[in-house]
């Protein structure tokens, strides 16, 4: 599977150069192979979904190929390895953002070990955990992507940037950097697909992370309302916008954009008879997975998916269903 995204198929990379090896342990259960799996799930399908995380990004002016694997679910233990030098250091932070290494799903297993619903759910999808974009800026631009469009639409006109400003990297393509996107004209922008509107939030994302008027990396050291009012005083950017922003990019597990029409019908369909439900009836149905209402949402998204994949749901369930993590409002 070769896709101009942050994961890919177990192929081995092209690209010479020598490969630094390190191991880094998880928090808790962890599975990658299920966590690809639920990944793909969200995303046109092309290929099986892959076993092996493959990322290609630039870290400290080195671009490479981060590769991720998994010998045992029981090991608690990931090979890591880069296609060109590093500090090992860098290499572990880099795969254990990623992977989102230090969740420890312990605890909210714990909180939904008697629950009627949950308790299954997790069972089924023990050591899942959701898998984060290389860098924030990417993450900012999904989320601007996937504005008002299907997953699928959104999935083929993010290809479509990632092939036009970003560079390729024996097989893949590193994200575009922001100074690229700076750069890049409304005209260039909208023939990735994007409208007007949506060009001229990712151009100007691009400016104000590249001129140093919006940091990331000092945003992960806030809190959750420091962050959603930071990433609101930007153009382009709603309350869905910083929900899914601080679940996926940030890693906050409570975070949870009840706005969002997928998740409503998800969860409806766990807790409301299949009808799909309003903001506040969803925000109901999940209070008392408090302080994981998010991570809760994700894990009825991707049980919803792989059941519907594996045989078909009925007739009034059968329409496309948003991610939590991946689709705005």
């Amino acid at each position: 599977m070769t896709r101009a995204t942050t994961s890919t198929a177990n192929t081995r990379n092209p690209v010479d150069g020598r490969r630094l090896r390190v191991v880094i342990r998880q928090t808790g259960p962890f599975d990658l192979r299920l966590s690809l799996e639920a990944a793909a799930s969200f995303f046109p399908a092309a290929a099986p979904p892959p076993i092996t995380l493959r990322a290609p990004l630039q870290v400290d002016g080195v671009t490479t190929i981060v590769e991720v694997s998994q010998s045992s679910k029981a090991a608690g233990t990931l090979q890591v390895s880069s296609t060109s030098p590093l500090a090992g250091i860098r290499l572990r932070g880099v795969a254990r953002w990623l992977t989102s290494a230090e969740l420890d799903l312990r605890p909210f297993y714990a909180s939904v070990a008697t629950h009627p619903v949950m308790a299954d759910v997790v069972r089924t999808l023990h050591g899942l955990k959701p898998l984060r974009p290389a860098t924030l800026l990417e993450m900012a631009v999904i989320a601007i992507t996937e504005q008002q469009l299907s997953l699928a639409a959104a999935f083929h006109i993010r290809s479509r940037l990632i092939r036009r400003f970003g560079k390729p990297l024996g097989d893949l393509w590193v994200f575009p950097s922001p100074e690229r996107l700076a750069a890049a004209s409304l005209d260039e922008l909208g023939k990735c697909g994007l409208s007007l509107r949506k060009a001229e939030y990712i151009k100007g994302l691009g400016k104000r992370i590249a001129n140093s008027g919006l940091d990331f990396a000092t945003l992960q050291e806030k809190t959750d309302e420091r962050i959603r009012d930071a990433i609101l005083s930007h153009r382009g950017f709603g309350e869905w916008s910083v929900q899914y922003i601080l679940g996926r990019g940030f890693g906050r597990s409570d975070s949870l954009p009840s706005a969002d029409t997928g998740l409503r019908r998800v969860v409806g369909h766990y807790f409301g008879k299949g009808h799909r439900l309003t903001a506040e009836e969803l925000e109901d149905a999940l209070a008392a997975f408090k302080p994981f209402r998010g991570l809760a949402a994700f894990y009825l998204a991707v049980h919803w998916r792989l059941r519907r994949r594996a045989k078909p749901m009925p007739t009034n369930h059968a329409e496309t269903t948003k991610n939590i993590l991946t689709t705005p409002r």
